[in-house]
């Protein structure tokens, strides 16, 4: 599932704190992590951290990351593929008959069922965290659209999750149908991925160490996530072409592995927003201070800015009534002076 970049608002651009907007230059990590630094930045670092709501979701996100990768690895969860052909074989000398690749059963694990119920679940819990993330955007804003589609994506799983039960045979109907809705799902979080590359792009705040860097943890959190997207979508594919891979078929782990490894990267991206890591070299060089040099960042166009909350439709309709009466008035204004003169 990939996630949220934090693209900063005016706001932020104007905040004195923020590490891109260092006046400060430090020679060496030694000057830098004396007494008289930590005193004055660790407070306002950790007071910045907690009234952040990034940090929240992508704490949330890595919790979910974590539970995959033990569902992925630990032996309790996840057969093997040794597993699943012992026990076909051992019903297969039990027949007298042949028994087709598709017509033998899926074997299922309910606790397992139930776990991915929860997760499915977990997983609109984080998309609905990274939406209201936002600030300074309204509901139709058009960077947003990449969040509603993250919500669909995590909707369909959950519409999957809820039908690993009723999976009977490889080719049964529910175990086909559950491959064509994750199949859609994954083509939805590909939109997503890229819709978040495309806001990235256009709003971020670059400065030195910033932007298309390895050295800025976002750039390495979207590559890593959007990569797992992908091999979500190839894994799909393959099970949709190939319904008897399933449960042998194991490529997801890997981007189970860079969806852990990008939530990690988040998370140190949100630490250095909250310029966590002023001690560290600037783009590699100490004596740099960060915010003396600036590039100019291109802004998305913001619909019914100022913010506009879906209880507030009426409130916008006033206003906008109170603009044309303000509007008529001013046409009246304009005819009483050409009739003067």
């Amino acid at each position: 599932m990939p996630v949220n970049f934090p693209v900063k608002t005016d706001d932020d651009i104007d905040d004195l704190n923020a590490p891109y907007n260092e006046l400060e230059a430090f020679n060496s990590i030694v000057d830098a992590l004396q007494w008289r630094h930590i005193r004055k930045r660790v407070p306002i670092c950790f007071k910045r951290t907690l009234h952040n709501r990034y940090m929240i979701a992508n704490l949330v996100y890595l919790g979910y990351t974590i539970t995959l990768l033990i569902l992925d690895f630990h032996p309790d969860f996840n057969p093997t593929s040794s597993d699943i052909s012992i026990t076909v074989n051992a019903t297969s000398d039990e027949t007298t008959e042949v028994i087709s690749i598709l017509d033998q059963p899926v074997i299922m694990n309910n606790y397992v069922n139930r776990i991915y119920i929860g997760l499915a679940i977990w997983n609109i819990l984080v998309a609905f965290l990274y939406i209201i993330a936002w600030r300074g955007r309204s509901w139709f804003d058009v960077v947003l659209i990449p969040e509603y589609l993250n919500h669909v994506q995590a909707g369909l799983y959950l519409w999957s999750a809820l039908w690993y039960s009723k999976q009977d045979t490889l080719g049964g109907y529910y175990t086909m149908a559950v491959h064509r809705i994750e199949l859609s799902a994954s083509c939805v979080e590909v939109c997503a991925a890229v819709g978040w590359m495309v806001s990235w792009y256009m709003t971020y705040t670059r400065a030195l160490g910033r932007g298309f860097t390895l050295d800025d943890p976002d750039t390495m959190g979207y590559l890593t996530t959007t990569s797992n997207t992908l091999i979500y979508l190839v894994y799909n594919i393959q099970i949709n072409i190939h319904p008897e891979q399933y449960g042998i078929n194991q490529i997801f782990t890997y981007g189970d592995i860079l969806g852990f490894i990008g939530s990690v990267y988040y998370i140190f991206g949100t630490l250095r927003d909250e310029n966590w890591f002023w001690f560290l070299p600037v783009a590699g060089q100490y004596g740099i201070a960060a915010g003396r040099i600036h590039t100019v960042t291109r802004i998305l166009p913001k619909f019914g800015h100022p913010d506009i909350l879906i209880t507030d439709m009426c409130r916008r309709q006033k206003v906008r009534i109170e603009d044309d009466k303000h509007y008529n008035n001013n046409n009246i204004n304009i005819d009483i002076i050409t009739s003067y003169f």
